[in-house]
């Protein structure tokens, strides 16, 4: 589907989002059929189009209890609700709290429209939901670090084209990590079958070994078709490093699938690549709470390789002083990437080791809380489209991310949080935060 047509169908609910939004009318409007457009507007926002509506409509009230003095029953019939029971049913479910409940905490909750453009709406790539499968598992050790998958296939193909031939019903899949440094040495596959013993004894045949019953897990996966004489690392580098990086989705496992067509005659049509998928975090709630001043000691680098740089020199000093911080700061800015730990009484690290200070003046503070560890840049942009949009703050700082991390610096948490300027009641008590921020004048400390 064309990038112009998905625009007229976010379009059109944009617009019509205080009134009743008929799904063929959404489908004429988008000149394609009903079962395609459920299918395309999916695979682009990672919900169903009722659910979107939904989401939206209940962000704009969540906007219009904040900052309107419209009464609730008068924000859930202008947006599209036939009553406030229904609407109170709806915000609750999707908000966790009552819409009065909402209008007294200091929390903020958020789904914002769809952006165009949208990167991934002309791909061959499809979203399909598959059940568990249940067979067995072997590995195969290739003669060479190329060409693995032909390899483990010639092996099997008189075993593909006997069990083909006699009409026994199977799939074949090849499973492999969905890390791109995967090993090269052996292939693992998976035969979806009831045909045990046929095929137990065709694997050991065909030079497999550890040969055992196993269950494929079911879920969501992106399905990619190629052709098996194709580049299948070119098109899982594709698949994983461009299409996942861009879509609405994340990983939701540590294997992907290949599984091969074959024809009557035993031959391979083509290879069919599946990446296990969860649809990321696209609602969230933003709290405004009040920050003490603190103060970061931090490592920065410029560059390509400026994550890498400044993480290396700041885990090194660490290293030296023999300590183990609970958390990190993570800023990016025009000048660089910066990383660093919370400045303590006990002062572990200090501007003297080759660092700098980074100090976060006392104010308001919107928090977003993510379950998507690590997307700090897409996460970032989500708070200040919601800044943007927002008539109590105005941004008054650059973001940034604290992550909680354990024994072996491995992520628990991350808070994106940004300073803000404004007003707010927070537990009953009228907060004031003004600060001055220009962004031509941010500069390291």
């Amino acid at each position: 589907m064309k990038q112009n047509v998905l625009k007229r169908v976010f379009d059109y609910i944009e617009d019509h989002l205080n009134e009743e939004i008929s799904l063929d009318n959404l489908a004429r409007t988008g000149y394609v059929s009903l079962m395609q457009l459920y299918r395309e507007f999916y695979c682009v926002s990672g919900h169903s189009i009722k659910d979107y509506i939904r989401k939206r409509r209940i962000s704009n009230a969540c906007a219009q209890i904040k900052n309107s003095g419209l009464s609730i029953t008068e924000i859930a019939l202008g947006n599209g609700f036939d009553s406030l029971p229904s609407f109170s049913k709806v915000f609750k479910k999707i908000v966790g709290l009552t819409p009065m409940e909402y209008k007294r905490s200091s929390v903020f909750y958020t789904f914002l429209p769809g952006q165009f453009p949208l990167h991934l709406a002309e791909t061959a790539i499809k979203i399909q939901s598959g059940q568990p499968l249940h067979g067995l598992t072997a590995v195969y050790l290739a003669a060479g670090d190329t060409d693995i998958e032909q390899q483990a296939i010639n092996a099997l193909k008189q075993a593909v084209f006997t069990a083909k031939r006699t009409g026994m019903s199977f799939r074949l899949f090849g499973l492999t990590p969905v890390q791109v440094g995967r090993s090269r040495q052996s292939y693992n596959i998976f035969i979806d079958t009831r045909n045990h013993d046929y095929w137990i004894s065709a694997l050991g045949e065909s030079g497999y070994h550890s040969i055992e019953p196993a269950t494929l897990c079911g879920g969501e996966f992106a399905v990619l078709s190629v052709p098996f004489t194709g580049s299948i690392n070119q098109a899982w580098d594709y698949l994983y490093s461009h299409w996942l990086a861009k879509s609405v989705f994340t990983l939701a496992g540590d294997h992907c699938r290949e599984e091969f067509i074959i024809q009557k005659t035993g031959t391979i049509k083509e290879l069919r690549l599946s990446l296990p998928i969860i649809r990321k975090q696209s609602s969230y709630i933003i709290e405004v709470t009040p920050f003490a001043q603190q103060h970061y000691i931090v490592a920065h680098a410029v560059g390509s390789h400026a994550e890498d740089e400044a993480s290396a020199k700041l885990l090194s000093q660490i290293n030296q002083r023999g300590f183990l911080p609970s958390a990190f700061y993570v800023e990016i800015t025009s000048n660089g990437y910066l990383c660093g730990v919370e400045q303590t009484e006990t002062g572990e690290l200090s501007a003297e080791d080759g660092l700098s200070l980074v100090t976060l003046e006392a104010g308001l503070y919107a928090v977003l809380t993510a379950d998507s560890y690590g997307d700090f840049t897409g996460l970032a942009d989500i708070m200040t489209r919601w800044l943007e949009e927002n008539c109590c703050y105005r941004r008054a700082g650059s973001p940034f991310a604290l992550y909680t991390v354990n024994e072996t610096y491995e992520e628990v948490s991350m808070k994106v949080c940004i300073a803000i300027a404004g007003h707010s009641v927070i537990n009953g008590q009228s907060i004031a935060s003004d600060p001055i921020y220009n962004e031509d004048e941010e500069q390291m400390n």
